[in-house]
């Protein structure tokens, strides 16, 4: 699984949000475009190589990145997956208050652990309580 880079977390923000007028789509497909582009350029990624990846035409990428066409989302989940995020890593609203987006690796850990058993969290955060005071005892 691919992890977001320190870079990737700054510039990448999941929003959170209370819609309180109509989304503007036109807006909407520029945002996303924007977060692909980002992506593309910090990963070093290509077009070339992101559509390969995504399985979708590079015709299809290049009309979706120039405007000239509008994304499906069964188009913007092949980027996703291709990319190694979530969706809500593309879906910004700038309107809203910012918080930090959770990887793919920190999604599935929060899955897991939902399935625990309350001894088996207890025992996680025991660990977690040690690692951390680790970490302060290295500095």
């Amino acid at each position: 699984m691919g992890m977001l880079s320190g870079m990737q977390k700054n510039n990448l923000k999941m929003e959170k949000c209370v819609v309180s007028k109509p989304y503007n789509p036109e807006e909407k497909c520029e945002q996303l475009v924007e977060n692909i582009k980002l992506l593309c350029k910090e990963r070093a990624i290509s077009y070339y190589a992101l559509a390969q990846k995504a399985d979708i035409s590079t015709s299809a990428l290049h009309s979706m990145m120039t405007g000239k066409t509008k994304p499906y989302m069964y188009t913007v989940y092949k980027l996703c997956n291709a990319l190694e995020i979530p969706i809500s890593e593309l879906l910004i609203d700038e309107e809203c208050e910012e918080q930090e987006v959770l990887t793919f690796d920190e999604l599935q850990m929060l899955a897991v652990y939902r399935q625990l058993s309350v001894g088996e969290k207890d025992l996680i955060h025991d660990v977690v309580k040690l690692l951390q005071g680790y970490e302060v005892k290295r500095k």
